[in-house]
């Protein structure tokens, strides 16, 4: 269901009906309504697994686990930085922001599932970091918001708006790593 929900919610907008993703699903209707309370509960789940392809709790709560070290920032930040740079993502924004007119509670309940989530998660790995003696700081709320700009750079509106194809696996990996060592320069612990 949430894969037949994910391509019609992508190419029709939040327009698409219960029905169509019913039959897209090839399940009935109330298939549909005992796995989910309604169309928003479905499009939260489908939201939610593409917000897993960034990193799932799990992964987190692995990576965090032992002392965060540059190659911990620097795998996060791939897989952060693979999902953001996708043209799937582009979609889900013009998706997210076409709910405003529909349901103006929406875009930003997705948006905490989503990016929300994402940079949440990068402020716990930041805190983390503190507290493993890797970066001082006094807000990694800030920090995180400038890792984030370090690692995305000006490519990511590029994408965003066609003028470039998404970056390439290389591209990401020397984008990333770039930005971790400035961040780790201005941030690390001085001696």
């Amino acid at each position: 269901m949430l894969g037949a929900a994910r391509r019609l919610l992508l190419t029709k907008g939040p327009d698409v009906t219960t029905d169509e993703i019913a039959l897209a699903a090839g399940v009935s209707k109330s298939t549909l309504y005992a796995n989910f309370k309604g169309k928003d509960q479905l499009v939260e789940a489908v939201i939610r697994a593409e917000a897993d392809k960034t990193i799932t709790e799990e992964d987190f709560a692995f990576l965090v686990q032992p002392p965060v070290t540059a190659a911990t920032l620097v795998a996060f930040g791939r897989r952060f930085v693979g999902f953001v740079n996708s043209h799937d993502l582009i979609a889900w924004d013009r998706v997210i922001a076409s709910l405003e007119a529909v349901r103006p509670e929406l875009p930003g309940k997705f948006f905490e599932l989503g990016p929300g989530r994402g940079q949440r998660l990068l402020k716990e790995l930041l805190d983390k970091a503190v507290a493993d003696g890797l970066i001082q700081t006094g807000s990694t709320k800030v920090a995180a918001d400038q890792l984030t700009g370090l690692w995305l750079g000006f490519s990511n509106l590029e994408v965003k708006l066609g003028v470039r194809p998404p970056l390439s696996i290389a591209e990401i990996e020397a984008q990333v790593e770039s930005g971790a060592e400035i961040f780790l320069h201005y941030y690390g612990t001085k001696p």
